[in-house]
């Protein structure tokens, strides 16, 4: 594999994982419990951090976790550890939100409705129409996760055209934003997540994502050099399914 086609197949494990991350955060339904519960996704987590030289040893236990605990889930139990973690009445209520969570940090300069127009603004850059494509509010967890899965997938394109360009502007645009929205509250919004103690589905998501967050901000680190994967990543830009 030539460093072109290295690079290439980097974008699409990333984008894998941020979509099956964003798919695990979103709201839950009858439908979406039937996709997250089937074999194929966590057949596809497996596959994905297969090609991780950097944490696989940390996920693959985390993803039997996560497989065990959707085995012995029913729609029910897991509708209501959704409602009970994410909605504003839920007993222990962990807000999926970044104008939640990050209001209280040291970068938090703007206001809640400036914020959200820059997350917006983030959308429509690079394509997608906040009204239309996105079904959570612009700053869910799942909204940013699925951000970073286009963006990743994006950049896989302009690798494999050799658009140099372009890849310029869309690994700018990741880097800016794990800078300045997801980048900022995913570890304060997985570690409320774990130390709710609700269930073990969203638990186990949670250390998955604080733990993929860490990965991809080393990818991007000037410091750290880009190989991440193994040499057997996947040749084709064709992602999985995410549920």
């Amino acid at each position: 594999m030539n460093a072109v086609e290295y690079e290439k197949a980097t974008a699409v494990v990333r984008s894998r994982v941020y979509d099956l991350l964003a798919a695990g955060f979103r709201q839950m339904s009858e439908e979406h419990f039937q996709e997250l519960s089937a074999g194929h996704y966590i057949s596809a987590w497996k596959e994905v951090v297969g090609y991780l030289t950097e944490g696989e040893e940390r996920f693959l236990p985390l993803v039997d976790s996560l497989s065990e605990a959707l085995k012995s889930s029913i729609y029910s139990n897991l509708y209501d550890e959704y409602n009970s973690l994410f909605l504003p009445y839920g007993r222990t209520h962990v807000s999926p939100y970044e104008m939640e969570i990050a209001k209280d940090t040291p970068h938090h300069s703007l206001t809640s409705q400036a914020e959200l127009a820059d997350v917006a603004g983030f959308y429509r850059a690079f394509g997608l129409d906040p009204s239309a494509d996105v079904p959570e509010r612009v700053d869910h967890i799942a909204t940013e996760l699925e951000f970073m899965h286009v963006m990743a997938l994006k950049e896989s394109v302009a690798v494999e055209e050799g658009d140099a360009e372009h890849i310029d502007i869309v690994r700018a645009g990741q880097q800016r934003f794990m800078t300045d929205h997801l980048g900022r509250w995913a570890a304060k919004f997985s570690d409320g997540v774990v130390e709710s103690g609700t269930g073990s589905v969203y638990p186990t998501l949670a250390k998955m994502l604080r733990l993929w967050i860490g990965i991809d901000n080393a990818i991007f680190s000037e410091d750290t050099p880009l190989p991440q994967f193994t040499h057997t990543l996947p040749q084709s830009t064709v992602g999985v399914p995410a549920g």
